[in-house]
């Protein structure tokens, strides 16, 4: 059987199985892994599992892939916390309950989301600002490592996420869906993730999908201290219904996604004295006992998703797509204000968007080619009455884009070659404080491209490399911001005479692949024009009827980052796997060779699984987990507002659980897991809330499912 098991596989170029650490292994075939959906296929023969997983983008990009394993493993942490398993990513955090992943050293409107075929449009521009996303809506998420704004469009400088669902179940017989529970003792918090799918009997191609999600939590805590006011509450769904008929297919997608969060009291309110008196004991000070109330001040966010895609497919004409997605996103800033007036919202905004997206492709022997148009909308705007003056103007943007790809695929050979022109029209207008006119009409455009190939050397050996132009115009916050963000606690002023950033990249990777060991190493450099950046500046203070805060300036420079990206994976044994990920990067100035701000510091991940075989229907594993973060040295104190990075730390964890598979239709897991669990008090550099408080603590959760 043994045999065959590996003769499958030299046929079709594919792993067995999915490892226990749940990331799906890539194609050693010279096929295009690439779709519009992901396809995973299973086929059983005589109790080995051969697993088909197609990438969700093209094989000439570096990239890597979650399934969803790891996302349901992943229950109880952010999308930013999940996808550091990638090596390379990481992620900034603003407190307890704010979390943005990073790629290579770049986050916010630098890193694509992609959620479902659409680009998320909401409004993650401030850094206490996180995705309004649900990851448990996804089935598989694939982060790229190079700048994709040729088949993406602007604002794909570090990388992107694409995040995506299975094939709607047409023709599928029985409803079939998944519930799991968790509950996670920082917090004392609780998750509940159900989805449920199928085919209706009177017609076998209409197919339907329902997820849900449902977060509680209290106060969440430090190793030695409760953090107040850090509670939250989510619920969000999703659902989508699809038709498919011979070669066309028509499906729709809607999502709401709804987050309350408080905000931790240490980081508002105060004159310049205790403003420097909190960031000089770095702590709160007054801590009152837990609780699940959440106070002022907090936020809510609402993100809402329509999209409609059709495909059709064309054997003589090629494969035509088109996506329409509407998005809107409300944000509310609800502060501590005087006289009772609490309730109302400090910040009310409120962005409308409709994008537009329209792709043709055709394979004509060993060549592919590729067209495609976008056309976005957005629409921003401030609620009236709020009694403050909003953070940043009403606007609109119109976004024009247009784009070509060849692709070449022979044997082990694979190469691409694409261009793409893009036209930004941006208008703001509002009123500042002191009651002054500000905003303008600003104009971007730009043409980028990209080139791309890999290269098999033998079946275990694969090179890819990927050099790209890409850029981003100025948000409209980085131009005109002039107020205090909630969540860090900090004034923020921007600057109207900014200009586009362009970057070039250049990612390589080579990777191993046999079945003892699995090694990947991933190297970069990036030149970058007009770096935006945020700038604390030291010593200069804002002080505004609700407090004193610290001054950060959006400025510009020339910037190149580089660095280095290794996952290794041993296997000295079939039931043992060590998995060792680590990443570093450098980011100067490069005219004054100055650090830039908030680049994350070397660190590494490194875990032990034990997977025993099958005990009766029992799947068993643990796993030991250790990550160690360096202080970051490579980091300018005279632009900090504090003259040193937080020390190094080391956080231990580990995972336990088994899944028992009852029949053929239905299995329950159950699997208890920790974070730091020698409770270590630390603060992470990207943090900024560090120069209030401590980061999370000690977490224990348990989790249960139930597949149906």
């Amino acid at each position: 059987m043994k045999k065959l098991v590996y003769t499958v596989m030299g046929v079709v170029g594919l792993y067995i199985g999915v490892p226990a650490n749940g990331f799906a292994q890539q194609p050693k075939n010279d096929i295009t892994a690439y779709a519009d959906t992901a396809i995973q296929k299973t086929h059983l023969m005589d109790e080995v599992e051969v697993t088909t997983t197609r990438k969700l983008v093209s094989n000439n990009v570096v990239s890597s892939q979650l399934n969803s394993q790891i996302i349901e493993r992943s229950m109880g942490q952010s999308l930013g916390a999940m996808l550091e398993r990638v090596s390379g990513v990481s992620s900034i955090q603003t407190g307890s309950t704010v979390s943005k992943p990073v790629i290579h050293g770049m986050y916010g409107n630098r890193i694509l989301l992609v959620n479902n075929g659409a680009k998320l449009t909401g409004q993650q521009w401030g850094a206490d600002h996180a995705p309004e996303v649900d990851k448990n809506s996804s089935s598989k998420i694939e982060v790229v490592k190079g700048a994709e704004a040729v088949r993406y469009g602007s604002e794909a400088l570090g990388g992107i996420v694409v995040m995506e669902q299975d094939m709607l179940p047409y023709g599928q017989k029985k409803v079939s869906g998944k519930l799991s529970s968790m509950y996670g003792s920082n917090g004392y918090r609780y998750q509940v993730v159900g989805n449920t799918e199928g085919s209706m009997p009177f017609l076998p191609s209409l197919a339907w999908r329902i997820q849900a999600t449902y977060a509680n939590s209290g106060d969440q805590r430090a190793a030695n201290y409760l953090l107040n006011n850090t509670g939250t509450r989510e619920f969000d769904f999703s659902t989508a219904l699809g038709y498919r008929h011979k070669n066309f297919r028509m499906e729709g997608y809607f999502s709401r996604y709804d987050l309350k969060l408080g905000v931790l009291f240490n980081a508002q309110m105060g004159d310049e004295d205790l403003l420097a008196e909190r960031i000089k004991i770095g702590k709160p000070v007054d801590i009152t006992p837990y609780t699940r109330h959440i106070d002022y001040p907090f936020q809510h966010i609402v993100h809402t998703n329509a999209t409609l895609k059709l495909f059709y497919d064309s054997e003589k004409y090629g494969r035509f797509y088109w996506l329409a997605s509407f998005q809107k996103d409300d944000r509310e800033e609800n502060r501590i204000r005087r006289m009772n007036l609490s309730y109302i919202p400090a910040v009310s905004m409120h962005l409308k968007s409709l994008q537009n997206h329209l792709r043709w492709r055709k394979n004509y022997g060993l060549w592919e080619s590729e067209i495609g148009a976008q056309l976005t909308n957005t629409n921003h705007s401030n609620q009236r009455g709020t009694g403050v003056v909003p953070i940043i103007p009403n606007h609109t943007e119109t976004q024009i884009g247009a784009y070509a790809f060849q692709k070449y695929e022979r044997n082990r050979v694979g190469a691409e070659a694409g261009v793409r022109f893009d036209w930004q029209n941006t208008k703001a207008a509002g009123y500042d404080w002191t009651g002054d006119y500000y905003g303008g009409h600003r104009t971007f455009a730009n043409f980028t491209y990209s080139i791309g190939g890999h290269y098999h050397a033998t079946d275990k050996l694969t090179l890819t490399s990927n050099l790209g132009l890409a850029w981003r115009a100025p948000h409209v916050f980085e131009l005109y911001s002039n107020g205090n963000e909630l969540g860090s606690g900090r004034f923020v002023r921007g600057d109207s005479t900014m200009n586009s950033e362009n970057s070039y990249k250049w990612v390589t990777s080579v990777e191993y692949r046999s079945t003892f060991l699995d090694v990947r190493l991933d190297a970069y450099l990036q030149w970058v024009k007009n770096y935006i950046y945020d700038r604390p500046m030291k010593g200069e203070h804002v002080t505004v009827i609700s407090g004193t805060y610290p001054l950060f300036q959006y400025m510009q420079t020339d910037a190149f980052i580089r660095g280095i990206d290794l996952d290794l994976r041993l296997r000295p044994l079939a039931e043992v796997e060590y998995h060792f990920v680590s990443a570093m990067i450098w980011a100067n100035e490069r005219h004054t060779n100055n650090y830039l701000p908030y680049i994350p510091s070397f660190r590494f991940n490194h875990s032990l699984t034990y997977t025993p075989k099958l005990l009766g229907k029992f799947a068993p594993w643990l796993e030991l987990k250790h990550r160690f973060v360096a202080r970051q040295h490579r980091f300018d104190a005279a632009t900090d507002l504090i003259d040193f990075a937080p020390a190094s730390y080391s956080l231990f964890g580990f995972e336990v659980g088994t899944e028992w598979k009852i029949d053929a239709h239905n299995a329950l897991r159950l699997f208890v897991s920790a974070d730091n669990l020698f409770n270590k008090e630390y603060k992470e550099y990207t943090n900024r809330a560090r120069y209030y408080a401590h980061d999370l603590g000690r977490d224990i959760r348990l989790t249960l499912g139930w597949k149906f």
